[in-house]
């Protein structure tokens, strides 16, 4: 596996991405749902880019700018190179890889230092899906039926889970992890009811410590 999936704080981050055709665009819908902030560079920019500035004004930022191969930049974290010119792209590329850059280039991976894969989100649960460049179409037949699965999921119901994982941050790790495996097993009602209990045992005594012995949960059959 040449290329680690790893997650990164996209906070304060400037993205530069060179062209403002489909390939862009689609790059730039990715990364709005960080919290990079945008500067494209282009000729022409499509009218799916220029609606996007509309909705995200703060964040994306189109400046009309003719690119030659002797351009030079600075000042941004990631870059996207997503011209329609090979050559243009390869003299970008080289640039890049000279100032140590971290790029991703959109008409072929080549040396790219990073890639952009599949994003597939359920609320608090989210992960990517790449084919390790073996076919962008299967990769999106796959994230797709991924997407599906994680819609099943009750956002309400992990939530409550979180909640009981907090209520119970004094327990052994290990006993916690099984208390929250029993509970991911049953109904959300049966994790409202456990968390109640919670809530009125710490009102009754809040300086009890809890106890994974006395934990109901721990004893309930999966």
């Amino acid at each position: 596996m040449k290329y680690y999936p790893i997650s990164i704080d996209s906070t304060d981050k400037k993205v530069l991405v060179l062209g403002g055709g489909q390939v862009a665009s689609r790059k730039i819908k990715s990364l709005l749902r960080g919290e990079f902030e945008i500067y494209v560079l282009a000729e022409d920019f499509s009218q799916d880019l220029v609606d996007l500035v509309r909705l995200y004004p703060h964040r994306l930022h189109l400046k009309g700018q003719y690119l030659k191969e002797d351009f030079v930049f600075m000042g941004y974290d990631l870059l996207v190179i997503a011209t329609s010119d090979p050559d243009l792209n390869q003299a970008m590329e080289d640039y890049a890889k000279t100032k140590k850059i971290l790029y991703v280039r959109c008409d072929k991976r080549g040396d790219s230092s990073f890639i952009m894969e599949k994003i597939v989100q359920r609320g608090p649960i989210h992960g990517t899906i790449s084919s390790d460049g073996l076919s962008p179409t299967l990769t999106k037949l796959i994230g797709q039926e991924v997407q599906d699965f994680l819609e099943g999921y009750d956002l309400e119901k992990l939530d409550l889970l979180t909640q009981v994982r907090n209520q119970l941050k004094d327990l052994d790790p290990q006993d916690r992890s099984q208390i929250i495996k029993d509970l991911y097993k049953k109904d959300k009602d049966a994790v409202k009811k456990y968390l109640e209990e919670k809530n009125e045992d710490q009102i009754r005594d809040p300086e009890e410590q809890p106890s994974s012995g006395s934990d109901p949960a721990s004893s309930q059959d999966a």
